[in-house]
């Protein structure tokens, strides 16, 4: 692997690495039929100094850039790529109403609440072969930083006044439904996001009660497990 990334003579991106190590196991070794390459890129972003982007300075940001390639020996191809550890907030517009109630139904609705998960996106493309991708230099970096720039901008809406967000699993929808109506070329999206309380700790006692509670908030139990909330959307599904 560090041998054929020296002899790269030009930057690629995640997905061309993946798709070029393919080739090569498949090519060399009379063996080898097909060869699953999985990449996790860490971003190093450059750090800023007094408002001066830093020279030689770094830290390590937090979302990673995922791709899997599956390559065939004849040429066939399956590219996946994503995103992990995306963590997104929102403080208000969201709330979680609507849901069946049952005689198990403990929860209250709510139309205001902190509305936060990490996001675990994948997409497949449509790509069938090696020969078929796209010839344009760093084509999928490109597409990496605009699906997830979709994936922001659907998660919080217009700057100005946002939009709600009636439950996680009502906006996840929202998220992979955006990403097939901009990309020609994604078949499919899976989505995970499970939801991360933030939970207020009762210190209250008898004399003193330390809690301020508003009309509309939700409080669970503090030792509530995480949910998750986990689709996936294809294309074809899309358009029912």
């Amino acid at each position: 692997v560090y041998v054929k990334a020296k002899e790269c003579s030009e930057q690629l991106s995640a997905e061309e690495f993946a798709i070029l190590l393919g080739k090569h196991f498949t090519s060399f070794y009379p063996q080898v039929f097909t060869a699953i390459v999985k990449i996790v890129e860490k971003p190093w972003e450059r750090i800023s100094v007094n408002g001066q982007p830093h020279e030689h300075g770094f830290k390590l940001g937090s979302e990673k850039h995922t791709t899997e390639a599956i390559v065939q020996k004849s040429g066939v191809l399956q590219l996946t790529s994503g995103v992990e550890g995306l963590s997104l907030l929102k403080t208000t517009q969201s709330g979680f109403e609507g849901f069946i109630r049952d005689k198990y139904t403990a929860l209250p609705e709510t139309r205001e609440r902190v509305l936060a998960t990490e996001v675990t996106a994948s997409w497949r493309y449509s790509y069938e072969s090696v020969s078929s991708i796209p010839q344009k230099s760093l084509y999928f970096n490109e597409q990496y930083l605009n699906v997830k720039k979709a994936l922001v901008d659907t998660f919080f809406g217009p700057p100005e006044r946002g939009v709600y967000s009636a439950s996680v699993q009502s906006t996840l929808l929202q998220m992979a439904k955006a990403v097939l109506g901009r990309f020609s070329d994604i078949s499919s999206v899976k989505l995970k996001m499970p939801n991360i309380h933030f939970l207020p700790v009762n210190i209250s006692s008898k004399d003193h009660c330390s809690i301020v509670k508003f009309n509309d908030d939700v409080y669970l139990p503090t030792d509530e497990p995480h949910g998750s909330i986990e689709a996936s959307l294809s294309r074809f599904w899309s358009k029912m």
